[in-house]
């Protein structure tokens, strides 16, 4: 095919594509567009315990807590649909796999000289076994989604799996193949006292806490800290031992586990003196619709106490003595460093230069300035006439 047909060809199968997949969404989820109120309902049912997706027709009782709002589609009709499309999928997988093999078998066979097209033949041997075995062992977490067509695989591969499934070397398909927090979103909130009886909570930079703040901006920023609480608020405390460490620093008041949490040590409601008792509350935290709230400034978020999630203790308590031990965290006395040595100094220097800045400021921070330099530098060469005009390089003989 010439080169804009071929071009003409692949955008309008790219745009059917897309279209295909608004089609699909919109009639399978029911989505409807509310021009007047600006909002986007669908018709799928909400999980336990989970506020509605769409408001309520007039005079309709809310659901109960546990069930659902009729859906689009029902979980049978789910489940049929995954048993007819994931076989057929890997067969897809499996002829665009053959054909890439295959052109590079051709691209091999292209190549001159008898030595080099032996050691390309040898190139495309290994990657193409290689890629193979991936494929192959890569179908056993691709179909644990519908457990008919798992059970369907060779028996072959889901021995090869089992020889490299510690590699981990394959995974379930996508990011969060299964969503969490989709009846609230859990969230450990700290509080923080002096006497045992009246407590203060300790809010972090981008965690939700505060129900009247506002979601943190922070891409490209990943603040550990904060992500590695949602997942402690997915299970037991015990499950997160690290948690029990957070708690004793906390306690202590050590400045650089404190500038974690707040780096504006003014907005750390401890920053005077550290806590005598701590203790973690475990709550479910769900988004305010637009009419929710008072007539004034409507909270973001709406939340519901759950339970206890680590119990209150104090410098030497014996149950936080306890978990420490548990958990192999207990202190140990830290290992003799030379104090003149140039890099411990360094990154000093360079923590403190950087310890008023939030890590969105910093990163941004540094983007702009690379971004900055690339355009001067642009600039320059522009008003010195540009770079040479590039030389014409005859065929090499």
């Amino acid at each position: 095919w010439p080169p804009r047909l071929g071009s003409v060809l692949a955008t309008l199968l790219e745009l059917s594509t897309y279209g295909l997949l608004l089609y699909w969404s919109v009639r399978c989820f029911g989505l409807q567009l509310d021009w007047d109120r600006r909002l986007l309902h669908s018709k799928v049912g909400t999980c336990r315990g989970a506020p509605p997706l769409r408001p309520l027709p007039a005079g309709t009782a809310p659901p109960e807590p546990g069930l659902s709002l009729p859906a689009a589609f029902t979980y049978h009709e789910f489940t049929t649909w995954l048993r007819t499309v994931t076989l057929p999928l890997v067969g897809v997988a499996f002829l665009s796999l053959s054909w890439e093999i295959l052109v590079a078998m051709y691209r091999c066979a292209c190549v001159r000289g008898c030595f080099w097209k032996l050691w390309a033949t040898l190139q495309w041997a290994i990657m193409a076994t290689a890629t193979v075995g991936l494929f192959a062992v890569s179908l056993v977490p691709f179909t644990y989604i519908e457990h008919e067509s798992n059970g369907k695989l060779w028996p072959g591969i889901h021995r090869m799996f089992g020889a490299v499934e510690r590699f981990q070397l394959v995974n379930s398909y996508g990011l969060f193949r299964r969503m969490t927090g989709v009846g609230g979103r859990p969230e450990v909130i700290l509080e923080g006292s002096y006497d045992g009886h009246s407590w203060t909570e300790i809010e972090f930079m981008y965690k939700p806490g505060n129900v009247s703040a506002a979601p943190a901006v922070v891409a490209p920023h990943q603040p550990r800290l904060d992500w590695q609480l949602w997942f402690a608020a997915l299970g037991p405390h015990q499950s997160s031992p690290w948690f029990s460490a957070l708690v004793l620093r906390l306690l202590q008041g050590q400045p650089d586990v404190i500038r974690l949490v707040q780096t504006d040590e003014s907005r750390y409601p401890f920053h005077g003196r550290p806590p005598t008792f701590l203790r973690a509350q475990l709550y479910k935290y769900w988004f305010t619709a637009p009419n929710e709230g008072s007539p004034g400034a409507a909270p973001w978020w709406r939340r519901q106490h759950v339970q206890e999630f680590f119990p209150t203790v104090s410098l030497g308590d014996p149950t936080l003595e306890s978990l420490l031990s548990q958990h192999g965290l207990k202190e140990k006395p830290p290992g003799r460093r030379r104090a003149e040595a140039a890099l411990p100094r360094l990154l000093a220097w360079l923590r403190r230069l950087c310890r008023p800045c939030s890590g969105p400021v910093l990163l941004w921070s540094l983007y702009l300035v690379a971004a900055t330099a690339g355009l001067l530098r642009a600039l320059a060469r522009r008003a010195r006439g540009g770079p040479p005009p590039a030389r014409h390089k005859g065929p090499r003989e």
